[in-house]
């Protein structure tokens, strides 16, 4: 919106010297002379008239008495006064000349025939045509400036509109449609966020929906596993079968437990981050204490880290990042049969980091989706039902708010080969 205003206020300076340069100059062209009337040239030829046979040493006494008489400013002047001016020449060929003596005062002069008097006439301009003229000129610059600013605010008056029925008209997932605005609007801008907004109302909308489902499904088996339980265990007399039904319905109570954790950790990061704090740091140390981490003790796997950056210094949000590595790691090791293999590598504008495993992979149709939420994959594995669909979402996320992409392929190593890829500092956009 500063574009516009900045747009609006130039066109408005900009129209104003403009218009007004060249009404000035219509103004000085068409009214740069006095205009003689009829009224005055009657009055020169009574004048005239009157003096014209008069002696030449009574001249200036007559005109005194036709000024008092006629209630007039006249003089009288010698025609030799005028000689050496181009003005006087003009005089002294019969003309009517007028000069402005100021705004408000106009002299014109007149030779009198046969004799070598020129007699001059003070009087008040008649403003009744160059007062018209100024209007016209006035009405004329007020509306080219209205003109042009009307040219300029109807597009954006247009756009907004269309804007604002956009927001009124909800589509059938009660999401506002997409407004197609041209870059060169000068709401552009607000257009683009608009439309961001959308999408993510609709992302919003969408992960409410699957969420609901993916709870109430989840949360369907456990609960009936434990009213089961319960009934079994009201029917048995025998005590260690009783532990054994109640020991049940504690796994079941755990497994809701960390359902509810996951969908809570999960919606943190579905609110989003304002503004990512990126620091510098030892990115092999973190991935070293995340394999660390994340290794268990009932499956045997062999990690290998391949560090091509060494002490390089990498920028990120490193918590948001290590949970992002810390999930596909964890899905690596869910998966793997032998071996988990993670790469670290950078480019001159990104970071990328590889993790590796020789699992049964991920078919093709399902490399793009799995970074959707609650999505779940069945493999022929011991770890088929664990999991709810969220780790690899909450990484497509966290890889979104970095400017960069997650993905999947096929390893060489027969599994599958995730990617993180994020710019360094200097490409990032603020």
């Amino acid at each position: 919106m500063n574009r516009a205003f900045a747009s609006l206020y130039l066109l408005i300076v900009f129209s104003i010297v403009g218009v007004g340069w060249g009404v000035d100059k219509l103004w000085q062209f068409y009214n740069s002379e006095p205009e003689v009337n009829d009224y005055v040239k009657s009055l020169f030829l009574a004048v005239e008239r009157e003096l014209k046979f008069v002696a030449p040493e009574n001249l200036a006494v007559k005109t005194a008495e036709l000024s008092q008489e006629l209630q007039l400013n006249l003089e009288i002047y010698n025609a030799d006064e005028f000689a050496g001016s181009g003005l006087g020449q003009q005089i002294l060929l019969g003309d009517v000349v007028t000069v402005s003596e100021d705004p408000h005062t106009l002299i014109s002069y007149k030779r009198i025939a046969g004799i070598d008097k020129i007699v001059a006439l003070n009087h008040s301009p008649d403003r009744r045509r160059s007062d018209y003229f100024y209007q016209v000129l006035l009405v004329f610059f007020y509306l080219t400036i209205a003109l042009i600013i009307y040219f300029w605010v109807w597009p954006l008056s247009r756009d907004l509109r269309v804007l604002e029925l956009q927001t009124r008209k909800l589509g059938k997932d009660g999401v506002p449609s997409a407004v197609n605005i041209g870059p060169r609007s000068a709401i552009y801008e607000l257009a683009q966020s608009f439309n961001r907004m959308s999408e993510r109302i609709r992302e919003l909308i969408s992960t409410h929906k699957e969420m609901t489902y993916a709870v109430s499904h989840e949360l369907r088996t456990p609960l009936a596993r434990m009213k089961f339980a319960l009934e079994m265990a009201a029917d048995i007399e025998d005590r260690n079968v009783q532990v054994r039904k109640l020991a049940s319905i504690r796994e079941d109570v755990s497994e809701m437990e960390s359902l509810i954790n996951e969908l809570l950790t999960y919606a943190g990061f579905e609110q989003g981050v304002s503004k990512l704090n990126l620091k510098p740091g030892d990115l092999g140390a973190m991935v070293r204490d995340v394999l660390k981490n994340t290794r268990s003790e009932m499956v045997k796997l062999k990690y290998r880290l391949v560090d091509k950056i060494g002490e390089r210094q990498v920028f990120c949000e490193w918590y948001l990042l290590e949970r992002a590595l810390h999930n596909i790691v964890q899905n690596a090791q869910r998966y793997a049969s032998s071996q988990v293999k993670v790469t670290l590598d950078a480019d001159d504008t990104h970071y990328v980091v590889l993790i590796e495993d020789d699992g049964p992979g991920i078919p093709a149709e399902d490399r793009t989706r799995i970074f959707n939420s609650f999505v779940r994959l069945r493999m022929n594995t011991n770890f088929d039902k664990s999991g709810f669909g969220l780790g690899l979402s909450i990484v497509n996320r966290i890889m979104e708010w970095h400017n960069g992409s997650a993905s999947v392929q096929e390893s060489s190593l027969g599994g599958a080969k995730f990617q993180l890829r994020w710019p360094q500092p200097f490409k990032l956009e603020t």
